[in-house]
């Protein structure tokens, strides 16, 4: 396949515009246009500081980039994003097939993230979520119980979860995000209430970033365990290697889709033989509670990953307006969603649409004049060799 193309150097115009998603939350989405016109799509949304996301950006565009640290990061996965994006476009494939499947994904199954769902506070709000989640179709339903708390953390997220199951019956699966809110000695004594309820996965109850603790969690509960979100590099996953029955790359803060992808190919090694109840693979979910281009960028992901799990995060009870932000790029249906069928993502941004403001827009130099910044596995052109200021070398975005 032949993602070449003429980019003036690697240089591409990028503009990021902030959309008003309510309750203080924003998704912040990039587009890089090729001086041939052509254009890619990514999302950087829960970057850290709007001001530290346009000082990345500056500094990129001022050849004096910023490319270390959580901020920088995540907007360099909404460069790299839009980079694979926009090869596919030139390329008139959609993004799964320049990644390199050959037949078309089956829909891809969603499980509903209520933890961005307005006014969910009580346990009540949380069952009557959970159960308009259900009544849309899907079977697997997630909750950030230890968010928003008005009383004792380790109570109240008990409660939710117990009013949720009660809601949605035996039937649907529960999975719960702990975000790391809690030590772990007060999370212990949760556990085996967590276990009378069948929860699916615990997920951030310890981050990877403390194995020693995450030991301590794994030797405590046969409660799947979940996490990676944060991940962005494979060396994270090997030192928790036994610990996780699954990892979560996010192409967003792992800094794009190629080491989102790498994330995935290292889970294989995240439990091994080292658990108890035998050696097998992680299994492997691409996870995105934001934005519907950060979504769209997920399922194309997992509909690309052979060992991927069966459901990917969908943010549940967003604005109304979300559909029409991305238009026709969440076909939903029964808690599935089907990849659109026109090239790179399958479609773009409604600009005009009330809740979009342009806040920034530039010139950035992806450091490289011979594959449009989009070098596939087999490029030869050692762009990485090239002492260029650019925020990352194109090699970094090859599909794999």
């Amino acid at each position: 396949m032949d993602t070449t193309g003429d980019t003036a150097g690697g240089a591409h115009c990028a503009t990021l515009f902030r959309c008003d998603a309510g309750e203080g939350r924003e998704w912040l989405l990039l587009r890089v246009t090729a001086a041939d016109g052509t254009t890619g799509w990514g999302e950087c949304s829960d970057a850290g500081r709007p001001a530290d996301v346009l000082g990345v950006l500056a500094s990129w565009t001022a050849d004096r980039p910023t490319v270390a640290g959580f901020t920088a990061r995540t907007v360099r996965g909404a460069l790299a994003q839009a980079l694979a994006d926009q090869a596919a476009r030139r390329a008139g494939i959609p993004l799964w097939q320049w990644y390199g499947a050959t037949t078309r994904p089956e829909p891809v199954e969603l499980f509903a993230d209520l933890g961005r769902t307005p006014g969910v506070r009580l346990p009540a709000d949380a069952a009557a979520a959970a159960t308009a989640a259900v009544r849309a179709g899907y079977r697997t339903v997630a909750l950030a119980p230890f968010e928003h708390h008005g009383g004792p953390l380790a109570e109240i997220a008990l409660k939710r979860v117990r009013a949720v199951r009660e809601a949605v019956g035996d039937s649907v699966r529960i999975l719960v995000d702990c975000g790391e809110r809690l030590p772990l000695r007060d999370l212990s004594r949760l556990l085996d209430p967590l276990a009378a309820l069948g929860v699916g996965w615990l997920k951030d109850g310890v981050g990877i970033g403390r194995p020693a603790d995450l030991a301590r969690l794994r030797t405590r509960t046969d409660i799947p365990l979940a996490g990676g979100q944060y991940g962005y590099d494979p060396a994270q996953l090997y030192a928790v290697a036994g610990l996780l029955d699954v990892v979560l790359p996010d192409v967003r803060h792992a800094g794009g889709p190629h080491p989102a992808l790498a994330l995935a190919a290292a889970a294989s090694g995240a439990r091994g033989s080292f658990h108890a109840r035998g050696s097998f693979h992680a299994r492997v979910s691409f996870y995105n509670p934001a934005g519907p281009v950060a979504t769209l960028h997920s399922a194309h992901l997992t509909a690309l990953h052979a060992d991927a799990a069966a459901a990917l995060g969908h943010a549940f009870g967003g604005p109304e307006w979300r559909a029409d932000l991305l238009p026709g790029g969440e076909q939903l249906d029964g808690g599935r969603l089907t990849l659109p069928e026109g090239p790179g993502l399958g479609c773009e941004p409604e600009l005009r649409h009330r809740a979009v403001e342009e806040v920034w827009n530039g010139v950035v130099r992806t450091g490289c004049d011979c594959c449009a910044g989009a070098c596939r596995s087999t490029c030869r052109c050692r762009c990485a060799d090239r002492p260029l200021p650019a925020p990352f070398t194109p090699c970094e975005v090859a599909a794999v």
